[in-house]
């Protein structure tokens, strides 16, 4: 019975979406390209208010035929209404004069303080945390700061055609599926399902090429709408999933707002950049280097849609698999720190750009070095947390500090007085990382051993002994995953990590000088060294574009990270497919080879040079 009223929500904002098309410019409501703008031409602006009006009007109609039919509905969507409403005509308002105006950001920032404390004052703040309550100072803050936070992570997201109003419309519809499986208020699910619904009728002529822009009209209305629904339900609740789904339903919004933050920061106070400022707009965004990678904004738009869908979805799995939440939050981070290190290439390096330059030798050598001994006892007790969580063995909360560090000492013990902390983890090789497995194993087995003999002499119970087999299993299996992959990655920064951000933040519009390595033995190994290793050289903008070798094995494989492309013979088609500047030759030629390359140099304009332990000039 409530389908016809979703379907309204979706013909109304067509319809409205439509007429602001037409409408809106003639208001001056017109987004001319400028600036960090992307479009070509003249765009409408202001569509955000097709969406407000069609789902007040369309939840209003709803509210209205309730009354009579369904009074616990009515009395959920009346409340609602009434509450959401003012704040929703202040963001309205403040939103369309940004939109014909251009507002300071301050204008705007006041604006969405006064809708927030409208929010607190009506009592749909956060009055409490983890049904503890705060006091109303503090509920205040709370209430404004996550408003502003929400608000603006809608704001900053809408930067490409269809961006915002799809995760919008993603959004809604999840947390209307879950609200609807956990039984909560049917007139909030259908109110979810209108909001989207308004946001798909939008999407329609929003969606690249865009023949509408929302605006900060549209943008700080989603945001708005997201915050009150987020507030009115996870703080009413105590369980880990009351929290987890509506989080995780504008995640995306929230992450790219994250990753503004540190890279302004950074770049402000940091790199003392005078340009940068924490409120002044940047092309950095989440959707702008997703973009950059694609090179369309509807391929950019489906991978922001995937991202939005696999979080919430995870995150509402978690509710009805309460006994497998541990393991549920433990992929959640793994999704989450996957997505930072892939997505936030620019923040890292301007991170770590900043330590490099700020750590000079031998000072930063010894820090890196020195740093192991306590994150690895770090590492240790994360390891055990995670595995005693997932793992519901017979640890209770009076033995379990005792259990703790009967776990991690042998750990502690094995690795200082075996001296692997005697080594520079920055050039170290395969027998270090074989050392290490072979100490961590010891450590294991004895650290095992020891345990099981004061289990047994604790007349621990047979099936307990089988639960702690497979909670110290889980337990080694993470910590060695955890130690070696933290030596890796600081391996990995320094010899490689470190050269593929930088590659990655020249943009569009590089200066590196593309080489084609020819040989990928010893030589080649030496170069692709002498380029990735060293990050404080100032000469080494250089991309390999791959290596050429005339072993015929060799072709299709990676030597040294690099795919082996052909030989000699297939020059031609490998500079077709894969341009290059310079063709470095790390390998012994004879004299009609070199004299076919040198050829092919000549004709193409390429430069040539020979490299042994240091580059020469043919």
């Amino acid at each position: 019975m409530y389908i016809p009223y979703i379907a309204l929500g979706l013909l109304l904002s067509l319809f409205l979406t439509y007429v602001a098309i037409i409408m809106l410019p003639h208001l001056g409501y017109i987004d001319v390209p400028h600036g960090r703008h992307q479009h070509e031409k003249p765009v409408p602006r202001g569509g955000g208010a097709a969406i407000w009006l069609s789902f007040f009007a369309t939840a209003a109609l709803l509210c209205i035929s309730m009354q009579s039919t369904n009074p616990a509905y009515y009395d959920d969507i009346k409340i609602f209404l009434l509450k959401f409403l003012t704040p929703a005509s202040i963001i309205l308002i403040v939103g369309l004069i940004d939109d014909r105006f251009e507002l300071p950001s301050w204008v705007k920032l006041l604006g969405q303080i006064a809708a927030a404390t409208v929010i607190y004052l009506e009592g749909a703040g956060i009055t409490n945390l983890f049904l503890i309550p705060l006091p109303a100072p503090l509920s205040f803050a709370a209430t404004v700061f996550w408003c502003v936070i929400i608000i603006n992570a809608y704001n900053l997201i809408d930067g490409l055609d269809g961006i915002a109003a799809g995760l919008a419309a993603i959004s809604s519809f999840l947390l209307a599926v879950w609200m609807f499986m956990l039984g909560h208020s049917g007139g909030m699910v259908v109110i979810l399902l209108i909001f989207c619904a308004s946001c798909l009728g939008f999407l329609r002529y929003n969606f690249s090429p865009a023949r509408i822009f929302m605006g900060d009209t549209g943008s700080m209305f989603l945001g708005l709408f997201f915050a009150y629904i987020s507030m009115l339900y996870s703080t009413k609740h105590v369980t880990i999933t009351s929290f987890l789904v509506p989080l995780a339903a504008i995640g995306v919004p929230i992450f790219d707002v994250f990753l503004a933050v540190w890279r302004r920061f950074f770049r402000r106070f940091i790199q003392k950049d005078p340009d940068s400022s924490i409120m002044r707009g940047d092309h950095d965004h989440l959707h702008h280097r997703i973009q950059k990678e694609t090179g369309t904004t509807r391929k950019t738009a489906y991978i922001m849609y995937g991202l939005s869908i696999s979080v919430c979805v995870l995150a509402i799995f978690a509710t009805f698999f309460q006994s497998s939440i541990p393991a549920l939050i433990l992929l959640l981070c793994l999704m989450v720190f996957f997505v930072t290190i892939r997505y936030s290439g620019i923040e890292l390096f301007d991170t770590l750009t900043s330590v490099a330059h700020g750590l000079k030798r031998p000072k930063r050598n010894f820090v890196i070095s020195a740093m192991h001994p306590a994150l690895d006892v770090v590492l240790l007790i994360i390891a055990f947390i995670i595995s005693s969580r997932i793992c519901k063995s017979f640890l209770t909360e009076s033995s379990y500090l005792l259990w703790a560090i009967s776990h991690i000492a042998p750990f502690v013990l094995v690795l200082c007085i075996s001296g692997i902390y005697r080594t520079f983890w920055l050039r170290m090789g395969i027998i270090q990382y074989y050392r290490l497995i072979k100490l961590l194993g010891i450590a294991g087995i004895a650290g095992y051993i020891c345990n099981s003999v004061f289990c047994i002499y604790s007349n621990v119970p047979k099936a307990d002994m089988y639960k702690y087999g497979i909670f110290y299993m889980v337990y080694f299996l993470l910590l060695s995953l955890l130690i070696l992959g933290e030596r890796f990655l600081i391996h990995f920064y320094e010899s490689f990590g470190y050269r593929r951000l930088f590659i990655r933040n020249q943009g569009k519009h590089s200066t590196l000088e593309r080489v084609l390595v020819y040989g990928g033995g010893v030589q080649c190994r030496l170069y692709v060294a002498r380029q990735f290793c060293n990050f404080d050289r100032k000469d080494n903008n250089v991309k390999i574009v791959g290596v050429m070798d005339d072993n015929k094995s060799l072709r299709g494989f990676n030597v040294y990270g690099f795919k082996v492309l052909g030989d000699l013979k297939h020059i031609e088609n490998i500079f077709a497919k894969n341009p290059f500047d310079t063709v470095i030759v790390a390998c012994n030629l004879s004299e009609s080879r070199m004299e076919t390359l040198r050829k092919f140099s000549s004709e193409n304009k390429i430069k040539l040079r020979k490299t042994t332990y240091i580059e020469e000039e043919i």
